[in-house]
């Protein structure tokens, strides 16, 4: 990992960001209680953190399951992401969260 950076933060449709490979699927069930609970809402949600591979694509590192209830409940939404740093390798390999939601 490159040395910490000053945050940025930006919009981004959720069902292009990627997941890290220890996740690579999203639990549903850990899914169905933010669905029942906001809904597609993104009031008062905070942003998500993620990382910039070194071929510009964001992995998320905090927040799949927000991430993933906006994709899935609110296609087209943009949501707001914190990039905390950066990755020296490429990440396009990795799974989009618009890949694995049905």
């Amino acid at each position: 990992m490159l040395p910490l950076m000053p945050s940025t933060f930006l919009d981004v449709d959720p069902r292009e960001l990627r997941l890290p490979s220890a996740s690579a699927t999203v639990d549903p069930f850990k899914l169905q209680q933010p669905i029942a609970r906001f809904g597609a809402s993104t009031t008062g949600m905070p942003p998500l953190w993620v990382y910039e591979g070194s071929d510009g694509v964001f992995v998320l590192s905090n927040g799949i399951t927000r991430a993933s209830r906006i994709a899935k409940l609110a296609p087209g939404t943009l949501v707001r992401v914190e990039v905390v740093g950066r990755v020296r390798r490429a990440c396009g390999h990795l799974p989009k969260i618009g890949d694995i939601l049905p």
